[in-house]
Formats: structure tokens, C-alpha cells, sequence
């Protein structure tokens, strides 16, 4: 039987919490994405940025917010932003009802210089810059 050249996962938005990484669900060579759902009021807890990596954000349901080096950009539902790597960054959620983020970035080839992880895991956080969502 010849293998497939493909590879399929349902996962209804109503059942992402918190965080779903998705790459090696479905054996991907060379994307990693997740689902992040935010309630209102939380976020990342830090921002930060990459090496190499560029990161794609999407807002898939519901009303997002991304900061970008420290400016604060709404995400309404539909929303597709590119950001470069050495753009610090975090996502969250400033509104009143769940969103639902798409994330996704890159998996390098398996001798890439940082090892072959995952992702590229060239983040480097900056923890001493907490965004504050705003509650409810």
C-alpha cells in the first residue's frame, strides 16, 4: 500500500483550550502551527522575538490583540499579520468573549545550526516586559 501524501486532523475551535501545537499530529516537515485560545483578560505573559524565525498570526475567531515592539494592534476576527523575526511580540485578548489565534512559524531543515528542534527555538524572551491585558 503506498503511503499517503497527506495527513488530516479535526479539531472543532470549541475544543481548543489554552494551547494546541498541531505539527507533529500531522508529521509536518517543514510548518509548525498551533491554536492559542485566550479568555478575556489574558495573553502572553512576556514578549519576544527570534533569530531567524518569522511567525504569521492569525485571528480565527473572535477579537484579538497583538503588540508589536510595544504598539498595541487590534486583531478583529479575520486578521492575517506577518511579523519578522526581531520584532518583539505577544498576542492576547482585550476583549470580552474567547479568541481563538492561529499561529505559525517554521521547522528548519535537520541540520540547521540551532539543533533541529520543533521549531526553530531561536525565541528570545523578554520577561521583563509584561503586557497587561485589559480585564473585562
Amino acid at each position: 500500500m503506498a503511503e499517503a501524501k497527506y495527513s488530516k486532523l479535526f479539531l472543532p475551535l470549541s475544543e481548543v483550550k489554552e494551547k494546541h501545537f498541531l505539527a507533529r499530529s500531522l508529521d509536518c516537515k517543514g510548518v509548525g502551527f498551533s491554536f492559542v485560545r485566550y479568555k478575556p483578560g489574558e495573553g502572553g505573559a512576556y514578549v519576544h522575538r527570534h533569530d531567524v524565525q518569522e511567525e504569521i498570526f492569525a485571528t480565527i475567531k473572535g477579537n484579538g490583540t497583538i503588540i508589536l515592539d510595544g504598539e498595541r494592534i487590534p486583531m478583529p476576527e479575520g486578521t492575517v499579520i506577518r511579523v519578522s523575526p526581531e520584532v518583539f511580540r505577544a498576542i492576547g485578548n482585550d476583549s470580552k468573549e474567547d479568541v481563538v489565534f492561529l499561529l505559525v512559524g517554521g521547522i528548519p531543515p535537520k541540520d540547521f545550526p540551532l539543533g533541529g528542534r520543533t521549531l526553530f527555538g531561536d525565541g528570545t524572551p523578554d520577561r521583563a516586559t509584561v503586557p497587561e491585558w485589559k480585564k473585562p
